[in-house]
């Protein structure tokens, strides 16, 4: 069983059309609200700050 093409034009529209509606959405809330934008970026802060944690831990030792 085939969809018409009509049917399936629309269809892809309206997909495409609520994507970027959930887009235009989630900017003007991670623009609007900066408890958002810090709760967003919270892990690469945390990813961050252990990959020097470890870079610490993890010197070479240098001997002269």
């Amino acid at each position: 069983m085939t969809m018409p093409m009509t049917m399936t034009v629309s269809l892809m529209d309206v997909i495409v059309l609520l994507a970027l509606v959930f887009a235009v959405v989630f900017l003007v809330a991670w623009i609007a609200s900066a408890r958002l934008r810090a709760w967003i970026e919270r892990p690469k802060y945390r990813f961050l700050a252990d990959v020097q944690s470890y870079d610490k831990d993890h010197e070479p030792k240098h001997t002269r």
